[in-house]
């Protein structure tokens, strides 16, 4: 996998523009390494790697990395999508801090913009699919305050 300079300044510039979180600057961006399925698996899902083996991509708030499956293809839209849901993490994660992401109810609301801004990033490059169909049957715990 290559991720050009100009790649990930463009994929950084649409998570700015349909986040409308505060910008940054592709040089405060954290590095990104690829893994394999298996090992991006056991990263998100260390205790059952077996239920994470779909996982694209993450963003480690503790380690500030992103990770990508190493079989993504930048170059492609629906694969690039990926990385500009990530991106959005890290808005948030610049903008309200690590401790955002410690609240479930944070959390789910994380998840819901990324994949609001992935969306719009695969409509403008002419993708007819959505990701994150299942994050509205997301829950937290009863005894999990609001953020």
């Amino acid at each position: 996998m290559t991720l050009s300079a100009e790649l990930l300044a463009s994929l950084l510039a649409a998570a700015i523009r349909y986040s409308t979180l505060p910008a940054i600057d592709v040089t405060e961006l954290p590095p990104i390494e690829q893994l394999s399925a298996q090992a991006l698996a056991e990263k998100v899902c260390p205790e059952t790697p077996e239920r994470c083996t779909t996982m694209a991509a993450l963003f480690d708030t503790e380690g500030y990395r992103i990770y990508l499956r190493d079989t993504l293809k930048p170059e492609d839209p629906s694969d690039s999508g990926f990385i500009v849901h990530e991106l959005v993490h890290v808005l948030q994660y610049k903008r309200y801090g690590a401790e955002y992401f410690d609240n479930c109810h944070n959390r789910i609301d994380s998840e819901r913009q990324a994949y609001f801004v992935q969306n719009n990033y695969l409509g403008e490059q002419g993708v007819d699919w959505r990701e994150g169909y299942l994050v509205r049957f997301m829950r937290c715990p009863e005894d999990a305050g609001p953020g």
